[in-house]
């Protein structure tokens, strides 16, 4: 496939495959693979009943994931920009096989595990559903965390690099980034789909059906990349192929491709030299944080920190919190769908959202808001009512999908021409920073008092983020009558 570059003009555009098939494969694989279900996986099929021990191997996911997603999105960029032929493509699918290979080597472990009546000093016992006594010792333990931060780490190779693919195609096509929920919203929409028949295969097979599901979806997913890659091979032309007769403005373009590769033509850099380039180029991405508008940024940064330590707890453990209510692994799909029908107008209609509140700032307020409001009544709804938990699951939608597409428009406001992946990267690694601590919080507070406490973090980081706002922008009024 002819690598898609900056400044190449796009080429038969409805032949081409959209990044949104990428997306509904990838989270079909999200969610057979575990996905919401993950936590009841580790607490009934690898044994680990205990509350710490399900939040530490989460935490252990996400703190894998989030040293890792800014590195493997600047490799996916340096890829393409070295002309590596779908470069962000050959790193998902290179993650999701590593994924799909830790979820497998989980059955090893099980062959470990032997019935035992007597406590040791270097084991954990726990009840299984059969009542019947079982311990899962250290080194097992040891091994199934690692497991867990390996398919952490492949996740995280396709997350931030698809939302910089998608970025960078609406670029290419001259589409405005706010369109991503768009091409997001079919993420949604397998994610809903997936979740309505895995909660009942769970109930009917048990939690051992995973290592099925995680072994067919990669298998579909990179049936997808193949045929999106080969799709869009006539979408972009390289300079040598392109018949300028047919290209509006050729002359234009010729200039236009002369000064973006300039660089890349003039010299060739060694391993080293190159190395210390993209070293520098992040450190301006990040930098660039405090250039402009720095209080709000960083402000804005610390409000999604907040809202992602109260979202992670939502989107690991929330299934362990249904089951003490009594509810059933059809129940928690069915709460899945729900979600996911409301993200479908979010998604879609959030570009026409976002132009109307002129800033994400305002939509990321929305996203924390709807947060509390929701987890506020979690810790209402009475012992053997489930199924009450469904009035509210569909402002998870509204979270989810606000969050998801006020953050991708605050990095497309600041992220360098080229370097979509590297910035979605530092953003998933601040959501993965905070998904961190929540899950820590977790290990320690379980029950009604848990979200009644992530309310409150929330809370702050949402009012954190009006500060930061009001004083940036009556700054900006103050300059603007001096300048009169």
């Amino acid at each position: 496939m002819t690598n898609t570059t900056p400044g190449r003009p796009p080429l038969a555009h409805s032949t081409g495959l959209q990044p949104r098939v990428l997306y509904f494969a990838v989270f079909i694989f999200f969610s057979l693979s575990g996905g919401r279900f993950t936590a009841t996986f580790l607490e009934h099929e690898l044994n680990f009943s205990q509350n710490w021990m399900i939040s530490t191997a989460m935490a252990v996911q996400i703190l894998a994931s989030s040293s890792c997603s800014s590195w493997l999105g600047g490799l996916a960029d340096s890829l393409e920009e070295r002309g590596s032929s779908n470069g962000r493509l050959q790193i998902m699918a290179l993650g999701l096989l590593l994924s799909t290979v830790a979820t497998l080597l989980h059955m090893l472990g099980r062959l470990w595990m032997q019935p035992s009546s007597l406590e040791t000093d270097d084991a954990y016992f726990i009840e299984d559903d059969m009542q019947n006594q079982q311990y899962v010792p250290m080194p097992l333990f040891a091994y199934h965390l690692f497991l867990r931060a390996l398919f952490a780490i492949g996740t995280t190779a396709c997350s931030p690099v698809l939302d910089g693919l998608t970025l960078a195609r609406l670029e290419d096509d001259a589409r405005d980034s706010a369109e991503y929920g768009k091409e997001r919203l079919y993420g949604a929409v397998s994610w809903g789909i997936a979740n309505v028949f895995f909660g009942p295969a769970i109930d009917k097979w048990g939690f051992g059906i995973i290592y099925i599901t995680t072994t067919c979806s990669f298998i579909l997913c990179i049936i997808t990349f193949y045929v999106y890659a080969k799709s869009n091979q006539m979408l972009y032309a390289s300079i040598d192929e392109v018949d300028l007769e047919h290209i509006p403005d050729a002359q234009s373009f010729l200039h236009t491709r002369a000064n973006e590769h300039k660089t890349a033509t003039s010299s060739t850099f060694d391993d080293e030299g190159r190395q210390q380039q993209q070293m520098q180029s992040k450190l301006e991405v990040w930098g660039s944080l405090t250039k402009k508008n720095g209080l709000l940024n960083l402000s804005y940064v610390f409000a999604m920190f907040a809202l992602y330590v109260g979202m992670s707890v939502v989107e690991n453990l929330i299934f362990l919190y249904f089951e003490m209510l009594g509810g059933s692994y059809s129940m928690c799909g069915l709460t899945v769908a729900v979600t996911v029908m409301f993200e479908f107008p979010l998604f879609h209609y959030a570009p026409e959202v976002l132009r109307r509140l002129k800033s994400p700032v305002w939509m990321l307020q929305a996203a924390c808001v709807a947060y509390v409001i929701r987890v506020l009544v979690y810790s209402l709804i009475p012992q053997d009512h489930p199924y009450w938990t469904l009035v509210v699951e569909p402002l998870h939608g509204v979270t989810i999908g606000f969050a998801l597409t006020a953050s991708v428009a605050f990095a497309a406001e600041w992220v360098p021409k080229g370097y979509e992946a590297s910035g979605q990267g530092f953003l998933s690694m601040v959501r993965g920073l905070g998904q961190f601590i929540g899950l820590c919080i977790g290990g320690f507070l379980e029950g009604r008092i848990l979200y009644r406490v992530l309310a409150v973090i929330v809370s702050v980081g949402s009012i954190m983020l009006a500060v930061g706002n009001h004083v940036t922008t009556n700054d900006s009024m103050l300059y603007r009558r001096g300048r009169k």
